[in-house]
């Protein structure tokens, strides 16, 4: 990893040196780590196992979950993520970002590993900028998801739990035999190969942009067929120009904050196209889509001497269509979910504002039509499912956070079983974690 680090400290030395003296070309290197500790707090997991010897029609997957399918009590350090981020300004409308993404996976033996691969990698070209902020440019290579991106920045506590639309939500479960298999998806991938182009409005009101992307995300960069997905964002701040007075008139009187409301931003998106998916060759029938759509709305507010309170949330949709056999009517999937979350940094200047309580709640229906009505199976009409995250922040200076957060998945029936054999809704875990930026 040192070596292809240094790799790349190399090439870009080489590019800026190519550079006018006026500019003064800078290489940052950092890192994003999260890690931590995770104890199965309920001793419970979704169900995996199932005791065939045993039916019951009135329980999902129609018998009784095997017992003591998972050890009790488990508990386990975990490296979640680990970004290494090098980025370079080259002239000041060139930029360039690499990010070696070090994630683990399970390997065919069933052992967890670690694999380091590219998270980002473009460079940033700006031509039009104005010193009133405003600005227009694009961006090429293995680029953001700028919902996902600005949704992270938003919540505040990657670390802790994705935010919504990129959370792994249960999407199927299905018997085969004794076992359960269980499929987790998110609305769309965090990074993708595509050219984005991004537009400033003046003294910061808005960002809106457009991305063309292959649609397969940065884990599956193999030559794409002829499709395109789009993504549309936009973030409005409509108090953009009374929050930079306030922090000008601030700075003069040798103030590092103001009282009142710091950030008040309304966003959307639209993601229009087929997610990797190719066409359906059958001619005159139904093709495949995969379209999302979602608005958010975030507030900071600052109490007059010490402490402050950040609200928001957002609401998200999902509309895919398959091809269905011979039918000239496509097979439909509709989801939708909300998440809201909410940070409190008491009112004590005691605490200058390093400890937060950290609260979050989601709702996420995989499939919003509730046809079906066997109970025995993960189906439209009890698929709905639930996130809560109860916990403590604790940020002792900028580079790092600790948390102690209890976290919860709970689900419209009884798809969790516990380590003696009963099923329940709800699988419970107490986490410690950290979070390492610099």
């Amino acid at each position: 990893m040192k070596k292809f680090t240094g790799f790349l400290i190399i090439i870009l030395g080489f590019t800026v040196s190519a550079f006018s003296q006026d500019f003064k070309p800078e290489i940052k290197i950092g890192a994003l780590v999260f890690t931590g500790w995770e104890f199965n707090i309920d001793n419970a997991e979704f169900i995996q196992k199932l005791d065939t010897n045993t039916p019951n029609s009135n329980i999902p997957f129609g018998f009784e979950p095997a017992k003591n399918q998972f050890e009790t009590s488990k508990n386990s350090f975990y490296l979640e993520r680990t970004y290494i981020n090098v980025l370079a300004s080259l002239t000041p409308e060139i930029k360039a970002r690499v990010t070696p993404d070090v994630f683990s996976y399970t390997d065919a033996t069933g052992k967890t590993q670690f694999f380091l691969g590219i998270k980002f990698a473009y460079f940033e070209y700006t031509p039009f900028q104005k010193d009133n902020g405003m600005s227009l440019g694009f961006q090429v290579g293995s680029i953001s998801n700028l919902w996902i991106s600005n949704g992270d920045k938003y919540w505040g506590y990657r670390g802790f739990a994705k935010n919504y639309t990129d959370f792994t939500w249960t999407s199927s479960a299905v018997r085969s035999g004794n076992t359960v298999t269980r499929t987790t998806s998110s609305f769309f991938p965090s990074a993708d190969l595509g050219l984005g182009v991004n537009f400033a409005a003046p003294k910061g009101y808005a960002e809106i942009s457009a991305e063309i992307l292959n649609g397969g995300g940065f884990r599956n960069l193999s030559f794409d067929n002829r499709f395109k997905d789009v993504l549309f964002t936009a973030f409005i701040h409509p108090l953009s120009g009374q929050i930079t007075k306030k922090t000008e008139k601030m700075k003069k009187a040798g103030k590092d904050r103001f009282d009142g409301i710091n950030d008040l931003t309304f966003g959307g998106f639209a993601y229009l196209g087929k997610l990797d998916k190719g066409e359906n060759t059958n001619p005159g029938m139904p093709q495949y889509k995969r379209n999302r759509f979602g608005g958010m709305a975030h507030l900071r507010f600052n109490f007059k001497k010490a402490g402050f309170f950040r609200i928001g949330g957002e609401f998200s949709m999902l509309k895919n269509e398959d091809p269905s056999g011979a039918s000239t009517t496509p097979a439909e999937i509709n989801s939708n979910g909300f998440s809201v979350y909410l940070e409190f940094n008491p009112p004590v200047p005691a605490i200058n504002e390093k400890l937060s309580l950290v609260a979050r709640f989601d709702m996420f229906d995989p499939n919003d039509k509730d046809t079906t009505n066997s109970l025995v199976t993960f189906n439209d009409s009890n698929d709905k499912q639930q996130f809560l995250l109860l916990g403590l922040a604790f940020r002792p200076n900028k580079v790092l956070t600790l948390g102690v957060t209890y976290q919860s998945i709970m689900y419209e029936d009884n798809f969790v079983v516990k380590y003696n054999g009963t099923t329940t809704k709800s699988d419970g875990r107490m986490l410690f974690q950290t979070i390492l930026n610099f």
